[in-house]
């Protein structure tokens, strides 16, 4: 059997706007920091992702998060839409991902790899009944929100690590229970826990063999990176 690109996981309405998304599984990478993880991927079905940013869509997808593009034009994200979250769009658009995970394929391609929720957009919007029966197949898994605040992404406490702008958010989401993982300027000292072994220099870590950011184990910061760093300032 050819081996598939990847799954649709989820097809529903997101619980920020109402406005529909997709969650895509692809089974491989190239990202040099995560390794070979699999790679989940929060979209807008109806839009493309560089449109979404555009237009301001992608709310429904990255919720209150302070790296969407703001009225200044200035964005943040260390994302590029136009790369991979375009490619996987098109793919999908094209129906080129399966849209039934199975047990069987669980044990397949899950079973010695983990998945990291959230190569783009906020993986708290996932269903919790689907992020948990596809998590439980996985050899473990990394995870992030910015809607840590928000009660329909309750649920993920323990599971995502709140992302964090600042001391601030840092201090609330800890009083809450919640593991953090924080954006600090370059070259300032981290305020929370320890760096992202995979950012320190010359490290050979990766997110494939360190998974401190399961939303259980520790809290980590990491310095701002990716083209839009240049506009970030924390909170």
């Amino acid at each position: 059997m050819k081996k598939p690109k990847g799954f649709v996981l989820q097809e529903g309405l997101s619980p920020i706007d109402g406005k529909p998304f997709v969650v895509v599984l692809t089974l491989e990478s190239s990202n040099r920091k995560t390794g070979p993880m699999c790679q989940a991927w929060i979209l807008r079905s109806d839009v493309d992702p560089v449109t979404a940013i555009a237009t301001g869509q992608d709310l429904s997808i990255c919720g209150n998060c302070r790296h969407r593009k703001q009225a200044d034009g200035s964005r943040t994200c260390y994302v590029n839409a136009g790369q991979a979250p375009l490619a996987v769009w098109r793919t999908y658009k094209k129906g080129g991902y399966e849209t039934d995970l199975t047990v069987a394929d669980g044990e397949r391609y899950l079973s010695h790899k983990k998945i990291r929720w959230g190569a783009y957009g906020d993986p708290a919007v996932i269903d919790p009944v689907i992020f948990h029966a596809v998590n439980g197949a996985a050899a473990g898994h990394t995870g992030y929100t910015h809607q840590w605040r928000e009660p329909f992404a309750q649920w993920s406490k323990g599971s995502l690590q709140a992302s964090c702008d600042g001391l601030r958010d840092y201090l609330e989401a800890s009083s809450h229970g919640w593991k953090t993982f924080a954006v600090v300027p370059k070259g300032s000292k981290g305020f929370s826990g320890r760096q992202c072994p995979a950012t320190v220099e010359a490290s050979q870590a990766q997110c494939q063999t360190c998974s401190l950011c399961d939303g259980d184990k520790a809290d980590i910061f990491v310095e701002v990176h990716g083209t839009g760093s240049r506009h970030f300032k924390p909170q």
